[in-house]
């Protein structure tokens, strides 16, 4: 098993130094991948992990606050550390895979707010 040291935080003095921080998380994660599967004994392929990853950085794609930056870097860091640390259990790891439920999607229109009760 591998240990993944900790990181001092860090704020971008750049857009540049951001974009190589976020690549070089992102490279880490597609690296760790085929662990992953193996030590977590997934029943999902790492291709299908490999696309969420994707999918995952593909929501923040149009940040543009560095601030914020450092922050989802921050975030994806400390995600990275707990699961390749082992800190997470299977159904930890298995939750990043699910999709929201309905009940849990917020209702963005005055009806829909009206009728779930809430203003």
């Amino acid at each position: 098993m591998s240990f993944v040291p900790s990181q001092v935080t860090a704020s971008s003095t750049s857009f540049l130094q951001a974009r190589r921080r976020v690549l070089q998380g992102y490279r880490d994660w597609q690296r760790a991948v085929p662990w992953i599967c193996e030590n977590y004994q997934l029943d999902i392929t790492s291709d299908t992990i490999r696309k969420r990853i994707r999918a995952e950085y593909n929501k923040f794609k149009g940040v543009s606050d560095l601030q914020t930056i450092d922050m989802l870097i921050f975030k994806g860091r400390i995600e990275f550390e707990e699961t390749k640390n082992f800190w997470k259990q299977k159904t930890h790891v298995m939750r990043f895979f699910d999709e929201p439920r309905p009940e849990d999607v917020k209702q963005v229109d005055f009806l829909g707010r009206f009728y779930a009760g809430r203003d």
